[in-house]
C-alpha cells in the first residue's frame, strides 16, 4: 500500500538542530519510501492521501517511560516522596486483585491519551499482578495491538525483600511484619530468567510492533545475578533493559551505606553498566556517574513531572547531554505525574534545565527536548536506525500537527511552539508503522466512548483495592517515613 503524506511542513535534522521543510512524505507498506518536494496528485497514485496542509509533520514521539499498571489510582496522591508513595500504589501484602480483562481495559484506556497527544512508542514498565502471570502480560500487548500503538513492554521485576532496598528500613521495621513479608516466595533467577526469555520468544518477531523488554527494578532492588542474566538477554536479543537508578536522595545515600560508592559506580565495578541499559530518572548522579554512563554508552530517562511531584529533584540533564549521553523523554507513572501527555514533559524538561546554572550559554531548550522526545526516545528502545528521524527507509511513525490556531499563530518558531506552547489539541493524525491510527483528532483503532465507559465500570469495582492499599500501609508507613528521616539527616538533606 502506497500512502502519500501531502502539503506539510515536514521536521528535517539539520545537524543539531530540527528545521521545517516543505516536503511531501511517501509511504510504502511501513516505511518512508521517499521525502520529496511537493508533488501534484495523480488521481489513483496513491492507495490514500492524507493531508498535512497548515500543519507541520513530526517523527512520532517516544515515551521512553511509563508504568501503565496504575490507570486506577491516577491523581490519587499528593505530598508524598517516593519511598512512602511505594506503600500506596496497590495493596502492599495481597496486591492488586485484577483479572485479565481489567487489565486490558486499563491499558486500551491509557491509550486514549497516548495516542491522542501525538505519541506513537512507549517503553512500559508494568508491575504485573501476579508478577508472573502471562494472561495478564498477554491483556496488556492485546491493549497495545488493538490499539496499534507501538509498545515494548516488561516485567517489572525486583528480587529483594523491600526493607533491605532502603537503609535503616531492617533495623527499624517491626519483626512481625518483617516475618509476614518473607512468607512471600522469591522466585530463583533461573526461572525468572527462564520466564521473561520465553516472553521475548513468544513476542519478538521480525517487525513486532509489540516487543518484551527486560526490567530489573533498581540496583539496591535486584541482584547482581538477575541483573547480570538480564544484561545477557538485553544482548542476545538486542532489546532495552529498564533500571531505575538514582532516582531520590534515599537512593543516592544508599549507594555509600550499603556499598561504599555511588551505585552508578557500583554497577559498574558488576559489570552492569552497557549501551542497551536504559537507567531512569539519574537525578542524583555526580560528576563520576555521568563519566562512566558514557564511557559505557548507556542511555538515561529524564521524568521531570514526576520527579518534581515526588520531591526527588532535578535531573542533571544538560551535563549528560554534553557528556555525550542520550536522554529519552518519559511521563512516568500515572499516580505520580499524573499525566501521559509527552508534550508535558517537553516544556518541563527545557525549562528545568535553565535553574541550573545562571550561565546561559550552558542552557538547553526547545530543540534538544524535541531531540530527547524523538531520535533519543529511539535510541532507549535499541531503534534508532528504525525510529526517531523522519528519513528514507525508517519505519513511518509520525504526527501531523495544526499550525493554524492559538498555539502557533503567529508563525514564528515552530520548534520553540512545539515545546513551548503545545499541549496535544493541535494533534490532526497520528502514523505508526503505516497505519493511520488518529485521523481529523479521533482514534482510528478503537471506539473511544465504547472504552470510557467500560473502564468506569472497571474503576469502580477496583475503588475498594485503595481502601486495602491504605489499611495495609497503615503499620508499615511510620517505619518507612522513620527509615526516610534518617538518611535524609544521614545525608545531610534536612
Amino acid at each position: 500500500m502506497r500512502k502519500l503524506v501531502h502539503g506539510g511542513l515536514v521536521h528535517r535534522q539539520d545537524g543539531t538542530k530540527a528545521v521545517f521543510e516543505k516536503k511531501d512524505i511517501i509511504i510504502r507498506d511501513n516505511r518512508i519510501e521517499k521525502i520529496t518536494d511537493p508533488v501534484e496528485v495523480q488521481p489513483g497514485e496513491y492507495d490514500e492521501v492524507i493531508s498535512a496542509e497548515n500543519a507541520i509533520v513530526i517523527p512520532g514521539m517516544i515515551n521512553a517511560h511509563i508504568h501503565t499498571h496504575c490507570h486506577f489510582v491516577k491523581g490519587a496522591f499528593d505530598n508524598l516522596p517516593l519511598e512512602v508513595w511505594m506503600l500506596y500504589t496497590k495493596p502492599y501484602f495481597s496486591g492488586r486483585k485484577e483479572t485479565p480483562e481489567d487489565v486490558y481495559i486499563k491499558t486500551l484506556f491509557g491509550c486514549i491519551e497516548l495516542l491522542k497527544c501525538g505519541t506513537t512508542m512507549i517503553i512500559d514498565d508494568v508491575v504485573h499482578c501476579p508478577t508472573f502471570s502471562e494472561a495478564h502480560y498477554d491483556m496488556v500487548m492485546k491493549a497495545y495491538k488493538t490499539a496499534g500503538l507501538r509498545a515494548d513492554v516488561s516485567v517489572h521485576l525486583s528480587n529483594k525483600p523491600n526493607y533491605k532496598t532502603i537503609p535503616y528500613l531492617d533495623a527499624i521495621l517491626d519483626p512481625e511484619i518483617r516475618k509476614q513479608i518473607e512468607q512471600s516466595k522469591i522466585m530463583p533467577e533461573a526461572e525468572i530468567l527462564g520466564y521473561v526469555e520465553g516472553l521475548i520468544k513468544k513476542y519478538n518477531t521480525p517487525d513486532a510492533v509489540q516487543r518484551s523488554v527486560l526490567s530489573p527494578s533498581g540496583p539496591q532492588r535486584s541482584t547482581v545475578k538477575l541483573m547480570q542474566g538480564m544484561r545477557d538477554l538485553s544482548e542476545k536479543y538486542h532489546i532495552p533493559t529498564v533500571s531505575h537508578v538514582l532516582e531520590t536522595r534515599v537512593q543516592r545515600e544508599t549507594g555509600y551505606l550499603f556499598y561504599g560508592r555511588s551505585l552508578v559506580q557500583w554497577m559498574a565495578d558488576n559489570d552492569l553498566l552497557y549501551p542497551n541499559l536504559n537507567a531512569i530518572h539519574t537525578v542524583w548522579v555526580d560528576d563520576r556517574d555521568i563519566e562512566l554512563l558514557s564511557k559505557y554508552h548507556c542511555k538515561t530517562v529524564h521524568n521531570p513531572a514526576s520527579n518534581l511531584k515526588l520531591g526527588s529533584g532535578i535531573a542533571p540533564v544538560a551535563k549528560l547531554l554534553k557528556a555525550g549521553v542520550e536522554v529519552g523523554l518519559g511521563t512516568d507513572n500515572t499516580s505520580c505525574s499524573d499525566s501521559l501527555n509527552l508534550f508535558e514533559s517537553l516544556k518541563l524538561s527545557a525549562l528545568l534545565q535553565k535553574v541550573q546554572t545562571p550561565d546561559y550559554r550552558e542552557w538547553t531548550g526547545a530543540q534538544e527536548a524535541l531531540h530527547m522526545a524523538t531520535y533519543n526516545g529511539a535510541a532507549c528502545a535499541c531503534l534508532e536506525k528504525e525510529l526517531g528521524l523522519l528519513t528514507e527507509g525508517r519505519k513511518a511513525d509520525m504526527t501531523i500537527l495544526d499550525i493554524d490556531n492559538e498555539r502557533f499563530l503567529p508563525h514564528n518558531n515552530f520548534v520553540n511552539q512545539l515545546v513551548y506552547c503545545e499541549n496535544g489539541k493541535s494533534v490532526r493524525t497520528v502514523l505508526i508503522d503505516g497505519r493511520t491510527v488518529v485521523e481529523n483528532g479521533k482514534i482510528t483503532t478503537f471506539d473511544e466512548q465504547e472504552v470510557i465507559n467500560a473502564f468506569k465500570e472497571v474503576s469502580e469495582k477496583m475503588k475498594p483495592q485503595q481502601s486495602v492499599a491504605e489499611k495495609e500501609a497503615l503499620p508499615l508507613r511510620k517505619s518507612y517515613e522513620d527509615a526516610y528521616y534518617r538518611v535524609m539527616r544521614t545525608g545531610n538533606y534536612l
